[in-house]
């Protein structure tokens, strides 16, 4: 199917859904979005459709820890809208936890959701972007991995000790990939979300964080920048 896609991993009520309807009204015609709650995933592909009535949707109710269920649902996004041009990588868990209380399991499965699972999706579209950096019309193809993070990594906070922790260990691995292929032509970089998202907070609220993460991708490609803070 002929079009640009950009791809949501964690594509929620909140920041994914802002994010995939608004790049949907700019340029990208083909959606897919990703996430565990088949419910709340519906509810995101009809405001997205809604909101954009010319974009072409798919969904899948995924885990992003379940390596081989992810991929059976790449490999099917994939052959329908080709690769994507854009990944948009959201997905985390938002849990208190207390330091000597909180099991060591939900810690690693933490790790998976923000590091293993990011890790095995720039695996397998790094190459595509490097690609299409290299060949496609610098005006109109914008190849990028962009991963929401946040203030926990610079400020921890001993209630979410395991949020801070995953998310210090994803934002290395993203300035690594930025290093290392943002020269190649790919724009990697994160959106720091250094506060609590709120739909009523005039700053953190969805539709804000999606528009300055519009802005900051689109002058990216001008001056370009690692990190959007907000």
């Amino acid at each position: 199917m002929a079009g640009k896609t950009i791809l949501v991993l964690g594509a929620g009520p909140g920041i994914g859904r802002a994010v995939a309807t608004l790049f949907a009204s700019k340029r990208y015609n083909n959606i897919v979005l990703i996430a565990r709650n088949a419910e709340r995933l519906a509810a995101v592909q009809k405001a997205v459709k809604g909101a954009n009535s010319g974009v072409t949707v798919k969904t899948y109710a995924v885990d992003t820890t379940n390596t081989v269920a992810l991929f059976e649902a790449l490999d099917d996004s994939d052959a329908t809208f080709g690769k994507p041009e854009v990944v948009f990588y959201n997905a985390a868990r938002v849990l208190p936890s207390s330091f000597l209380d909180h099991p060591v399991e939900d810690i690693e499965y933490d790790l998976k959701i923000n590091v293993s699972a990011l890790y095995v999706v720039s695996q397998r579209y790094m190459p595509h972007l490097v690609s299409l950096a290299k060949t496609a019309d610098p005006a109109s193809s914008q190849p990028a991995l962009i991963v929401t993070s946040s203030a926990l990594p610079y400020h921890p906070i001993p209630q979410l000790f395991a949020l801070s922790l995953v998310k210090a260990a994803q934002l290395n691995l993203v300035q690594s990939l930025s290093l290392t292929y943002t020269p190649e032509g790919v724009h990697v970089g994160v959106i720091n979300v250094a506060g609590q998202v709120s739909p009523e907070d005039e700053l953190r609220n969805p539709n804000n964080i999606a528009q300055k993460t519009w802005e900051w991708f689109e002058a990216a490609w001008e001056t370009p920048s690692f990190e959007v803070k907000i």
